[in-house]
């Protein structure tokens, strides 16, 4: 069986992180589970030394985030994010 969900969008960034720091947010995928494979794709220019992915977190949860390897504030960036089993 097949399962397709989304683009759904996520807004992260904009805040000051430390070198390493990481920021994530969740939102809501009716019948995602974990195991499924996620794809992130940012709207627009994360930053130099921005790491961004995602995962499903719990039966219907999927968690992005965005993560820096150097001290700085990445711009706010929408992300689209996708589920497919």
């Amino acid at each position: 069986m097949s399962f397709g969900s989304g683009p759904y969008t996520i807004s992260l960034g904009g805040g000051a992180l430390l070198a390493a720091g990481r920021t994530t947010g969740t939102i809501n995928v009716p019948g995602a589970t974990t195991g499924m494979h996620v794809k992130v794709t940012p709207q627009s220019d994360t930053g130099a030394g921005s790491m961004y992915g995602g995962y499903v977190s719990s039966a219907g949860v999927v968690t992005v985030w965005l993560q820096v390897i150097l001290a700085v504030t990445p711009p706010a960036t929408v992300f689209n994010v996708t589920v497919e089993s």
